[in-house]
């Protein structure tokens, strides 16, 4: 009896780690929690220290400024049941990310995730940059590289994160650079203030062609009833409610959903600044 107790002793811990490990590894990768640099996040283990230390110096180079803008890079394993678009969203909707200054919303991520060899790789954008880093330029910037991003070689990898680093970089330096955080909140406003009168535009445009297609349709259905001697007023065909849809669906989508943070911008070794993110950014 006291010999099976020892063996119990022994096997049921052991036992419990080989449930209890790959329950944690795969929590760390779909649900990853910030290292001590947090701007290098590599939970794929496939960063060089030459990758690691570009990051982390220009992190350094950031902390200096006023307007503190941030870029992270990220690697995960897998992204699960999710595509990289997705798990990109849903990682950024979680408080323990906030990448850039709060109210400057100048945070970017650079996501990596191996996903079996697929190499998916999405550059995310906050709301204060997406001016200056469209989707079109952040998907030229991935097209550019996408042959090292994609190769089996981690070598070639690192170059291929290192290119977009860089890339995204010398971007965020032509909008901070030597600027004041009074003049980068001028900016950040103006660029804002461009968005709700482009938002206001297209509902002035909704408006006018609403007005017009009910008007025609009021016009084409009195010609009716005075041919066939009345009938039903006003309606609208499949084709003015495809037409109608379209307007609103493209109106939707121009206001990116979804943000994250909040607090006072953090130190280099413990978070990020609050920045707001929404849905700008592309993938490959």
């Amino acid at each position: 009896m006291k010999r099976l107790k020892w063996l119990a002793s022994i096997v049921l811990p052991l036992v419990a780690l080989m449930w209890f490990v790959p329950i944690t590894t795969h929590a760390e990768s779909t649900n990853p929690t910030p290292t001590k640099e947090y701007v290098v996040d590599d939970y794929a283990n496939i960063l060089t220290d030459k990758t690691k230390q570009l990051v982390i110096n220009k992190e350094k180079e950031y902390q200096k400024t006023k307007t503190q803008p941030q870029i992270v890079m990220m690697t995960v394993k897998s992204t699960g049941n999710q595509d990289i678009d997705g798990y990109s969203d849903s990682l950024l909707d979680n408080a323990r990310w906030k990448f850039g200054k709060k109210g400057l919303d100048n945070g970017v991520l650079i996501l990596f995730a191996q996903n079996g060899g697929k190499n998916n790789v999405r550059i995310s954008t906050g709301y204060g940059v997406e001016d200056i880093l469209p989707d079109a330029t952040t998907n030229q910037i991935l097209q550019a590289n996408k042959s090292l991003l994609k190769s089996s070689n981690n070598d070639e990898i690192n170059q291929g994160l290192q290119n977009t680093f860089n890339q995204v970089a010398t971007i965020l330096d032509k909008r901070y650079a030597n600027k004041s955080l009074n003049d980068a909140k001028a900016e950040a406003e103006k660029n804002n203030n461009n968005t709700f009168a482009g938002v206001l535009l297209a509902l002035v445009i909704l408006v006018i062609i609403g007005t017009a297609i009910w008007v025609l349709k009021s016009n084409g259905d009195d010609d009716d009833n005075h041919r066939n001697g009345g009938g039903g007023g006003g309606r609208y065909d499949s084709g003015d409610a495809f037409l109608l849809g379209a307007l609103l669906g493209g109106l939707g989508g121009s206001g990116r959903g979804g943000s994250f943070g909040g607090g006072s911008s953090g130190g280099f070794s413990s978070s990020g600044g609050g920045g707001n993110f929404g849905g700008g950014g592309s993938s490959i």
